[in-house]
């Protein structure tokens, strides 16, 4: 996907019909500017991520929504996601080494992990997309769960086994840094200030020969 001028252009002069204002037409290509940016981001995003590995429930791709706010003079793109998606982008400190993320501003502190993320590994795992050929030993057992209770008087299965053992050690090893999601920024924008120069010009010049044709 490229980015298109005209097409923003001849989206905002359709939208000026019955408007004078030449403002309405500079922000209107100024927005249709950045909705292509938005879209393309989301496509690097999901691009960058296939290629690190970071999709493993679908889940962070999901929730990717982008909007523009228009305000008197500006426009803001904004991209919404979980917020979660920084922890495989930067990686997270393990709580015993650093090694998969030396430069991470996170780190687990604990071992303990939600019912939920255990369940999202099971997931993962039955999707065949985790890399566990056996459980050596039942180190994990009980460790991946926060609440003691959860864990009493239940017979664990080879799955449970597997999902505990890959939470223990994504808790004690943390994750790997992949910088997906800055690789995907750099890509996208890597020509944004020129691109919004020419489109903001050609702006101008629509404004300027509106307000002489008056």
């Amino acid at each position: 996907m490229s980015i298109n001028i005209g097409k923003a252009q001849r989206k905002a002069l359709s939208d000026l019909e019955g408007f004078a204002s030449g403002d309405i037409a500079e922000f209107g290509v100024v927005a249709g500017v950045l909705e292509q940016y938005g879209a393309l981001l989301q496509e690097n995003i999901a691009k960058f991520a296939d290629e690190k590995k970071v999709t493993a429930s679908g889940e962070l791709l999901k929730s990717m929504a982008s909007e523009i706010e228009r305000g008197k003079g500006y426009e803001v793109f904004r991209l919404r996601m979980l917020d979660y998606y920084d922890y495989p982008n930067e990686g997270v400190k393990g709580v015993d080494s650093d090694r998969n993320a030396p430069n991470s501003p996170y780190q687990y502190k604990t071992y303990g992990m939600p019912k939920s993320g255990i369940d999202s590994l099971k997931r993962y795992i039955t999707s065949g997309r985790a890399k566990i050929s056996s459980v050596r030993r039942d180190v994990a057992l009980g460790i991946g769960l926060e609440k003691k209770g959860l864990r009493s008087g239940s017979k664990k299965t080879l799955l449970d086994k597997q999902a505990n053992t890959m939470a223990y050690m994504i808790k004690k090893y943390g994750i790997k840094a992949t910088q997906y999601f800055n690789l995907a920024f750099e890509e996208t924008f890597k020509d944004f200030e020129v691109v919004m120069t020419e489109s903001v010009g050609a702006d101008i010049v629509l404004t300027f020969e509106s307000i002489k044709k008056k």
